[in-house]
């Protein structure tokens, strides 16, 4: 008896046949067609191909060695190539664009705009779906999670409390807004650290750590910013927080701490409102 095939996941499967324009990959008792643009040169019966399983409009399982930008269950930011009376399309790296039902839209998508999305099923469990209503899609089960945890994190949203962010291609997070510096558009990818897991299991994120550790971070931007700059910034103690956040997307709280223990090291001089390399060697 022919198994479903689990659509949305990678799979490793082997060529059973070579057949003209492609090959025949055997899946759960189906043979699978991959052109042979997609197929690895010089393929052989029995090799094995690690392919992406989605499904056509049909929905019957289809195979490609191309790369979706996310996975079952995953989160990305994906560009709407077409807006129907049916509902939106976006373009997610696989032949067949992926369908956002009217229903799963939070907020209308506009043909060109890009939108975070999650690749999930659709109410019957047979066909590949994307949905903007990421609420309902987060896991809320934390207990692998710990404070300081290094974390990646994809903007979503903004409210007043701060930017949302999707941890880990998982989780619900938060940026505070006293803890973001520079502008967060919706789709960014960055790192962070877990700064609190919350009673409702929603975790509060920041862009640096705190202590040893976050005078560390601090550091090593400094040090970049000045290599780049060719040794030397104009900023100092008088410096004002809108310069400092300009130029270093950091505090001023955190560019005095991780400038402090630079200059300590002596690394770095700090003199008229201007930090400078002492090493010529680390321009």
């Amino acid at each position: 008896m022919t198994q479903a095939i689990e659509i949305g996941r990678y799979r490793e499967l082997n060529v059973v046949e070579l057949v003209p324009g492609g090959v025949l990959l055997g899946a759960d008792g189906r043979k699978l067609f991959l052109p042979s643009h997609l197929a690895p040169k010089d393929v052989a019966v029995d090799d094995p191909i690690k392919v992406f399983i989605y499904g056509d409009h049909d929905g019957a399982p289809q195979a490609t060695t191309r790369v979706p930008a996310a996975i079952l269950g995953e989160f990305a930011y994906l560009q709407c190539v077409s807006v129907t009376q049916a509902g939106a399309y976006l373009s997610w790296g696989v032949p067949k664009d992926l369908y956002v039902p009217p229903e799963e839209q939070q907020t209308p998508i506009v043909e060109g705009e890009g939108y975070v999305a999650v690749v999930c099923l659709d109410r019957k469990g047979e066909q590949l779906i994307a949905s903007t209503r990421l609420t309902r899609h987060f896991d809320y089960d934390v207990e692998d999670i710990e404070p300081n945890d290094e974390v990646d994190l994809l903007v979503y949203g903004h409210i007043d409390a701060g930017v949302q962010v999707v941890v880990d291609q998982r989780y619900r997070g938060l940026i505070h807004r006293a803890d973001v510096y520079g502008e967060l558009a919706n789709g960014a990818q960055l790192s962070g650290h877990i700064r609190q897991i919350r009673e409702d299991n929603r975790l509060d994120v920041v862009l640096t750590r705190r202590g040893i550790e976050g005078i560390q971070d601090a550091q090593q931007v400094i040090l970049a910013a000045l290599k780049e700059a060719g040794g030397s910034l104009p900023l100092g103690d008088r410096s004002s927080p809108g310069e400092i956040k300009r130029a270093l997307g950091m505090s001023k709280k955190a560019f005095k701490r991780g400038a402090g223990s630079l200059y300590k090291a002596r690394r770095v001089v700090i003199d008229d409102g201007r930090i400078s390399l002492v090493d010529p060697a680390d321009r």
